[in-house]
């Protein structure tokens, strides 16, 4: 009977390959997974070798992903080579290699359920397959079909809402990418939020025209239904195993919570550019307050923790006399070779349970499983203030922008009566403000995200954000300058509807924004980098 379970598969199934883990372990196996029990501060390949070595069973994931991997190659091979168990479990049915295609198999491809119960039943008792491996045909759970089908009315209710350049960008294609499993589930979200909204603006706005707003009132009613079913079941465990990385929360399965221990004294020290003195200070704090012991020389520490952002990418500590842990604050693809071996801490979606790092210093064994982060690899991956930062720019310049063209498509008989010198005004006014708009836009954008240039400085962005406010307000200023001249002429068209929307949604999100810069006030700090 296998007790000991290695897991091979590639990045791209880990909400599939998080959940079966949690099953499993329920289950009473002992699983290696690689970032769940890898050793922060020790070479990686090693510890690799090591679970393939200890474990009796490998559980392949097929996927085309899969194959394609090296690593995921090195993994199957060597068991081959050692001949220990395999178990092909199909997500997707593809060409194998002609040394797999004698391997016992399970088919997820369709009911997870049953998948599991003729999983547990072949890790008991070993079965003679009678048919022969999958490796062509799509299958899907009946879910995902629901899935894009929703997706599919979502998608419809978008289309008068063109002009607003987010929501169609993102739920326009939203069908094929969740067939594809490449939908982002953040950006999915916030659009669903907005979805209704906007169609109430849209119906504000064409309010003149009654074929189009009772379709737009139905819009409205279809959307609020189908946007709830989405928004709850992209949330749901069968969508989260069907998605790639980008489609998943950042849940984990069965994290461990260490009990109140009192850790043996450790001595460390952290390395870290100025600009993350702010980081650095909250994980010397949780460390002393746990009796570790700071040092002053990075030589005469026997752990290091080493920083690494777009600051700092190399060390003077040597992983092969002390214990170091490559600590992510940031991306830096310029890691150096040293550091790069080592396991390393991933504090990138944001710097939590530095207690937890204190107290399993001493034995660091089970510390990945609970800080319980899933990794996130080459995504580009942020704090949760940042993220709603850049989402809420990104956001608001698509309806700002949006809204000028949408106020001249409503608008244009009426503008093309008024004074030339009003005309031009309106005109050339609303153009500026996008050039200038877009550029503030982009600055922002780049110096938050970049941690570089003007608005790498907190006090910067809430200038930019005040900048902001000041250009949507003069949009709104140049429509109701133009409502004077109109009805001043006798037309009482109101024009100014449309470019009412960014100022009504800058205001609303920088109120909210105001509330949660203050809930997350010390993680801005972390961020933005310390001037030297």
């Amino acid at each position: 009977m296998t007790q000991n379970i290695f897991m091979s598969y590639s990045r791209r199934e880990l909400g599939f390959v998080d959940d079966l883990v949690g099953k499993l372990e329920g289950e009473g196996y002992n699983v290696w997974l690689d970032y769940r029990v890898l050793v922060p501060g020790t070479p990686w390949k090693e510890q690799i070798d090591k679970g393939l070595n200890n474990s009796d069973t490998v559980l392949l994931v097929v996927s085309k992903a899969s194959l394609a991997s090296k690593y995921v190659t090195l993994e199957w091979q060597h068991f081959l080579e050692t001949n220990k168990r395999v178990i092909l479990l199909i997500f997707e049915a593809v060409d194998l290699p002609k040394e797999l295609e004698k391997y016992e198999w399970v088919d997820f491809r369709g009911s997870y359920k049953a998948g599991l119960q003729e999983l547990f039943s072949q890790l008991k008792q070993p079965i003679r397959e009678e048919h022969p491996v999958p490796e062509t045909g799509f299958k899907a759970p009946l879910i995902v079909w629901f899935t894009i089908a929703v997706s599919v009315v979502t998608a419809i209710c978008t289309l008068p809402l063109l002009w607003t350049l987010f929501l169609p960008w993102i739920l326009i294609p939203l069908p094929y990418r969740i067939f594809k499993r490449s939908f982002n589930f953040a950006q999915v979200q916030a659009a669903l939020l907005m979805l209704p909204f906007s169609l109430f603006f849209e119906a504000v706005i064409t309010e003149s025209e009654t074929n189009n707003l009772d379709r737009l009132i139905v819009y409205i009613f279809i959307s609020v239904i189908a946007g709830l079913l989405l928004f709850f079941v992209l949330r749901s465990p069968a969508l989260q195993r069907w998605g790639k990385p980008e489609a998943n929360m950042r849940k984990f399965a069965n994290p461990y919570k260490p009990d109140d221990l009192a850790p043996a004294p450790v001595s460390f020290f952290v390395d870290y550019a100025i600009q993350d003195r702010h980081a650095a200070e909250d994980l010397i704090a949780a460390l002393k307050a746990h009796r570790h012991i700071l040092t002053q020389d990075i030589h005469s520490a026997k752990a290091v923790f080493v920083l690494i952002s777009r600051f700092k990418s190399d060390t003077e500590a040597d992983p092969e006399k002390q214990v170091v842990y490559p600590v992510l604050i940031q991306t830096n693809p310029n890691l150096a070779e040293k550091l790069s071996k080592l396991q390393w801490i991933d504090f990138r979606p944001g710097v939590r349970k530095l207690d937890v790092i204190a107290k399993l210093l001493p034995e660091p064994s089970k510390l990945l499983k609970a800080l319980g982060m899933r990794p996130v690899s080459s995504q580009t991956v942020y704090s949760p203030i940042i993220t709603t930062m850049y989402y809420f720019l990104i956001f608001l310049g698509a309806f700002t922008i949006g809204s000028s063209y949408k106020y001249f498509e409503t608008s244009l008989d009426a503008l093309l009566s008024l004074s030339d010198n009003m005309f031009g005004n309106v005109f050339f006014g609303l153009i500026f403000h996008g050039i200038v708009f877009l550029v503030l836009l982009y600055l922002m954008l780049r110096g938050i995200t970049r941690r570089t240039g003007w608005f790498s400085s907190f006090k910067w962005v809430v200038a930019g954000f005040f900048g902001i406010g000041i250009l949507t307000l003069w949009q709104f200023s140049l429509s109701l300058d133009a409502d004077s001249e109109l009805q001043a002429a006798g037309n009482n068209l109101q024009t100014s509807v449309a470019s009412f929307l960014p100022f009504l949604i800058y205001f609303l999100g920088i109120t909210a924004m105001a509330f949660f810069f203050f809930l997350n006030r010390r993680d801005i700090q972390r961020w933005f980098p310390v001037k030297k």
